[in-house]
């Protein structure tokens, strides 16, 4: 099949193929001399079909190439071959520019670490589609990191084209959340929290199965050897949430490390909606893991801690890194929602706390019940419960979901106040197997 725009006419099987005649010439035909109409027939009406051929074939070969070029950088996508995948989206967009494949590129730069080839691809994604409500969601979230005042409002302006362009949708009115928040609209911010939830539904959808460690008992401790010949020892330390505690999870040097990288960027944390601004007092950056070796390390070693597959540990969320300076808190609140269904979370805890900067379960394994728990101002002078002190280098790690898949209600927690000194630590989460961030390629 053949069709180029530009064409008077269709250019049939009947019109390019030779009649036989043409194919065999009786002998008297070949020595009698061309009649006009003969030799029109003999060169002017092949030669224009060659014209019209080349441009044709053309084009069918650039579509060849496109179609070739994008079933190679999808297979590679989902395979998490993301270079591979890079330079086959690139190859697309030579030959023709494809808002989804500018939203996909725009994924992996994002996670290369490269803002501003990203906000560059998205950017592209939502000229050629104006009414593509992922794109316009995922440029305002890179916009919103920034804190400038003149970026903050254009990320709003494209939180509002993803809600207007997409109903319903949960994400967008949570970052709106996250924007006015950050734009000093407390009170906006909480209504646009509400309605995540309200949208999303209070409880998270269940989880699908992945591996779940056994807590056997409070206090059970046991040794994990991995394949270079380290070993950690993790204790339990409740049963509901299943929470454990791993020392010596990262050296001294790594922890100093991840501070150097967070402390120039740190800016006010946000919360999931549950917390009211005045409970949320900490400072926090996320750091992609294309940015350093030890965060890219991060990611294989909580996935052999887990032993969860590396793609949904490193597909997920960025570490976040989070400083408490004296007096600073994170108030009561749930990892897990409708919207960002986080399976696990992993703190890491960066340096030894003067005074208070404990984790906070009220209502471990029992101790009270989890709407208590959330009206607690200063969780750790209920007592009771679970109260984890930080130590630095340690890792505490807890599921947010329980073993049937349902939200476990009992992982609500709190970054208790710091009485003296500061904290620092970080958060690593681990999404519901199937939960990724973003758009999936498409096919």
């Amino acid at each position: 099949r053949c069709s180029t725009p530009g064409l008077l006419l269709p250019l049939s099987a009947a019109l390019l193929r030779p009649s036989p005649a043409f194919l065999r010439p009786s002998p008297a035909s070949l020595r009698a001399p061309l009649s006009p109409l003969s030799a029109l027939r003999r060169s002017a009406i092949p030669r224009l079909l060659l014209l019209a051929l080349v441009p044709a074939m053309a084009l069918a070969s650039k579509q060849e190439a496109l179609v070739a070029s994008y079933k190679a950088a999808v297979a590679a996508h989902q395979a998490s071959e993301l270079d591979t995948a890079l330079e086959h989206y690139r190859a697309c967009v030579a030959i023709k520019s494809i808002p989804a494949v500018h939203n996909n590129m725009a994924a992996i730069l994002l996670s290369q670490g490269d803002k501003a080839a990203a906000e560059e691809n998205w950017r592209l994604a939502v000229e050629g589609k104006p009414d593509y409500a992922e794109a316009h969601f995922n440029l305002a979230v890179v916009l919103s990191e920034s804190g400038d005042d003149a970026k903050l409002a254009e990320a709003r302006r494209h939180c509002e084209l993803a809600m207007e362009h997409k109903e319903g949708y949960v994400q967008a009115h949570h970052l709106m959340g996250n924007i006015r928040m950050s734009q000093g609209a407390q009170e906006e911010a909480t209504g646009w929290y509400a309605k995540a939830e309200a949208l999303g539904g209070s409880a998270a959808a269940p989880a699908p199965a992945s591996f779940r460690w056994e807590g056997v008992e409070v206090g059970h401790v046991r040794t994990l050897r991995l394949p270079d010949g380290t070993s950690w020892s993790m204790q339990t330390l409740s049963l509901r949430p299943l929470s454990f505690l791993v020392r010596d999870f990262l050296s001294e040097d790594e922890c100093e490390r991840l501070i150097g990288l967070a402390r120039p960027r740190l800016q006010q944390s946000l919360t999931m909606g549950n917390a009211s601004a005045s409970e949320r007092t900490s400072e926090s950056v996320f750091l992609p893991a294309a940015e350093d070796g030890l965060l890219r390390e991060l990611q294989e070693r909580l996935s052999a801690l887990t032993r969860l597959p590396l793609q949904q540990v490193a597909g997920g969320e960025d570490i976040q890194l989070v400083h408490y300076s004296q007096g600073a808190a994170f108030g009561m609140h749930h990892d897990s929602s409708a919207f960002l269904p986080r399976l696990l979370t992993a703190f890491y805890y960066l340096n030894e706390v003067e005074g208070g900067g404990e984790t906070a379960f009220p209502a471990a394994d029992g101790a009270m019940s989890p709407d208590e728990a959330l009206a607690l101002a200063e969780p750790a002078a209920a007592g009771g419960g679970l109260v984890v002190k930080p130590a630095r280098g340690a890792a505490l790690l807890w599921y947010n979901h329980g073993e049937d898949g349902s939200r476990d209600a009992c992982a609500v927690h709190a970054g208790c106040r710091v009485t003296a000194g500061e904290k620092w630590g970080a958060n690593h989460w681990v999404r519901v197997r199937g939960a990724t961030p973003g758009e999936e390629p498409s096919s």
